[in-house]
């Protein structure tokens, strides 16, 4: 009786669950795909991504040992999508239809490891987990519901933390950075801990409106790599193994975690945190900060002052985010006075400038009809005059550098193909001047100009990330720095030393590297961390922001002062967690031995891959309403996203009368087209009055008579939209215009 009411809860959810299933959007239609096929991957991209394509099948089958180790798992041949021109830079696996996304576009603030090469590790570990679940399933679930019980089952029983945490521990453990060597992604739970306490499990992991929680994916780092460091790599394959074997188990995870560590999932929660919270309160105590002054006033809510700049020595510009705000930048006065400046729109990480007067960021512009495709505008604002200029670069372009003289800009750029150059147009007019791009074709971060015609940057290489210069008049590199310094970032010019923020301690702390003599110094060591450093015109002063649990503070602390300290006689971080970690596994991935390999290639046909049947159910689900009827549905929906189709026959329980249905839809031209067609019986009832009369006409007698009449009615319904997005500044708007044209025929009955 039990496992039959499960059962039932079972169909209850996938009706919920699956009438939509995941859909992140189309490409342009000019795209010519092509396909490449290696022993464990299908990659499916651009015809122009094809020599990327093929280094990053090698990078996926050179990760394919070490990320299924742990999990005791060998994962099923997978397609991975590669969209190639999204102003989006993320990666993702899905389930029903199954298939990897990678957005292939790097962003400014990644850890010092090629972007491919993180995608790789981290959404790898993903298709294991859930093709671990999916082989462990029974075959009666399989054979009932298609692909979509997979995604059911690892969705509804596995907490996020875990999906998220246990695929950031495997970047960690298999490289020699991901996210658990990252300060800026470990420092919010550790202030949070340190200045609030330990938050309840329910409000670690579902958040708040009240206080800032960190997201699953820092709560999963700390939670599964804890529990794993402390019971062992297996427990989680346990969990995985368990989840699927039992798909009508309600708890399997917190099963698992009762059986090997004695504790549910709240109780093991508790106890890492504990532990954690000792250590951080007794380094919080030999914490000796620099006398430092607090810029801002604290917020209501969550409050953020990021990208900060000295207008002049009274006189700061920041841009604040807030629960409660609509992002802005805002001008801060010695008083702590605040006036909101302007309101732009979406600005791309890490792209923000300054210059006199003058407000520089590249801000992301969606495409008009194409959720895969956008661009970047680069926009000028002058604080005083409010004068606006726009500058549409030919790329996708990244943190934008006006020169001193204010007359050109330098960007770092990213064509579709994966090319990386460090820019440089003329303004107002928008002509490109200058383009450099390394011989390894290095990712840029953050330029700084440094003279009329140079700019200081950060590459990312083989070895990490490095600083260099770049002289556009001899179109030569110099490396200026060449050591590990952990994650470099946000450079900054103050006469001859170059301001940036390096994890080199363990946090993200304030460094200087003299221009002349090349020496490096740690300027200021922070509680939690610190970013964005605004140094003031007579040099002397410094405006960093300074990161609580209540958000990123404006604090000033002078340039010189007694605790600056030469790069030698500051310890490099350590990592305990990660270190731990990476002992389980079998080793860390070398990739350039999978540099030169290569794969039988093809192209990719559209029309022959338009259907890809993935999912049924012995039930019709109505995909409009969410709602589900007797009879029995086929769902198609294929990789590219363009082509979506559900057939099947619908009992309706009031007419007492079955229909055909086939709903499809097509996404891949501009408009989208959307066509119905029904076949069936309907059917109705109506009462019916029947009089007796005698024979002078006098009605004696009346009955009501409840009768049904049928008929055959055929339905077609065609549908033309245009899904417009238009995105610019602080609003979006969306406009659709529609034509649809419907038919309908129906056939009499004996009753009708």
């Amino acid at each position: 009786m039990k496992k039959r009411l499960l059962l039932i809860l079972l169909f209850a959810v996938v009706m919920q669950t699956s009438a939509q299933y995941f859909q992140t959007g189309q490409d342009p239609a000019s795209i010519h795909w092509r396909q490449l096929q290696s022993k464990n991957f299908q990659l499916i991209y651009p015809d122009y991504f094809e020599k990327q394509a093929l280094q990053l099948a090698g990078k996926l089958e050179t990760v394919y040992p070490y990320g299924s180790f742990s999990l005791k798992h060998n994962p099923q041949k997978f397609p991975v999508v590669l969209h190639t021109q999204t102003i989006q830079s993320n990666g993702l696996v899905a389930w029903a239809p199954k298939r990897a996304e990678f957005y292939t576009t790097p962003h400014q603030a990644i850890y010092p490891q090629d972007w491919l090469e993180q995608l790789a590790l981290h959404e790898f570990r993903h298709i294991v987990q859930i093709d671990k679940v999916n082989s462990n399933l029974p075959r009666w679930a399989k054979f009932l519901l298609g692909e979509q019980v997979t995604a059911l089952v690892f969705g509804a029983y596995l907490p996020w933390w875990f999906i998220e945490g246990d695929a950031v521990v495997t970047e960690t453990a298999l490289s020699n950075y991901g996210r658990g060597r990252h300060p800026s992604f470990l420092m919010e739970h550790r202030a949070q801990v340190v200045e609030k306490g330990t938050f309840s499990y329910d409000k670690a992991y579902l958040g708040s409106y009240r206080d800032f929680v960190p997201n699953h994916y820092k709560l999963g780092y700390y939670l599964a790599g804890n529990i794993r460091a402390r019971h062992g790599s297996q427990i989680w394959e346990n969990v995985l193994t368990r989840t699927g074997q039992k798909p009508l188990s309600v708890f399997p995870m917190r099963q698992v975690l009762k059986e090997q560590t004695g504790r549910n999932i709240a109780k093991n929660y508790h106890s890492v945190f504990d532990s954690l919270k000792k250590v951080w309160d007794r380094q919080d105590l030999l914490y000796e900060s620099v006398p430092n002054k607090i810029q801002t006033e604290k917020g209501k809510f969550y409050t953020s002052y990021l990208y900060n700049y000295f207008v002049n020595d009274s006189v700061l510009v920041s841009f604040k985010t807030a629960f409660n705000e609509i992002p802005s930048f805002v001008e801060i006065r010695k008083n702590k006075q605040e006036k909101k400046i302007i309101f732009p729109g979406t600005i791309f990480s890490e792209s923000v400038s300054y210059k006199d007067e003058w407000i520089v960021w590249s801000e992301q512009i969606p495409d008009l009809r194409w959720q895969h495709s956008g661009r970047s505008l680069l926009r000028l604002y002058h604080i005083n005059s409010q004068r606006r200029m726009e500058l549409k670069p030919e790329f996708k372009a990244f943190s934008p550098a006006l020169s001193p003289d204010k007359t050109k800009i330098a960007v770092v750029e990213a064509d579709f193909s994966s090319n990386f150059y460090l820019s440089v147009y003329q303004l107002p007019d928008g002509i490109l001047l200058h383009r450099f791009q390394t011989p390894a074709n290095n990712y840029f971060f953050s330029p700084e100009w440094i003279g009329p015609g140079s700019v200081a940057a950060i590459i990312l290489s083989n070895e990490g990330k490095r600083l260099v210069s770049v002289d556009f008049e001899t179109d030569e590199m110099k490396v200026l720095l060449d050591r590990e310094m952990g994650d470099m970032k946000q450079l900054r010019l103050s006469g001859d030393w170059l301001y940036f923020i390096s994890s080199w301690s363990g946090k993200n702390s304030l460094y200087r590297f003299h221009l002349k003599t090349q020496g490096v110094e740690r300027v200021y060591e922070p509680r939690f961390g610190v970013e964005f450093p605004a140094v003031s015109p007579c040099g002397e002063r410094i405006v960093m922001s300074d990161y609580t649990a209540d958000g990123f503070r404006l604090i000033e602390i002078p340039a010189t002062h007694g605790n600056v300290a030469s790069l030698n006689d500051v310890p490099p971080a350590s990592y305990p967690l990660a270190e731990s970690l990476a002992s389980q596994e079998i080793g860390i991935p070398f990739f350039s031995d999978s540099a030169d390999v290569g794969y039988p290639t093809e192209e990719y046909r559209k029309v022959p891959h338009l259907f890809n049947l993935h999912s049924w159910a012995p039930v019709f689900i109505e995909t409009d309403d969410y709602e589900f009827f007797p009879g029995v549905s086929l769902m198609s929906q294929n990789s590219l996203g363009t082509s979506e189709t559900v057939l099947g026959y619908k009992w309706d329980l009031t007419e007492k009368t079955g229909r055909f249905i086939a709903d499809y839809s097509f996404k891949g031209w501009y408009p989208v087209f959307d066509l119905k067609l029904t076949h069936g019986a309907r059917a109705s009832e109506y009462n019916q009055i029947q009089q007796t009369v005698n024979n002078q006409g006098d009605v004696i007698r009346q009955d009501t008579s409840l009768l049904r009449y049928t008929w055959g009615q055929t339905t077609a319904g065609l549908n033309a939209r245009l899904p417009l997005q238009i995105g610019k500044g602080p609003f979006s708007r969306v406009f659709q215009p529609e034509v649809q044209y419907g038919f309908n025929f129906y056939k009499h009955h004996d009753s009708t």
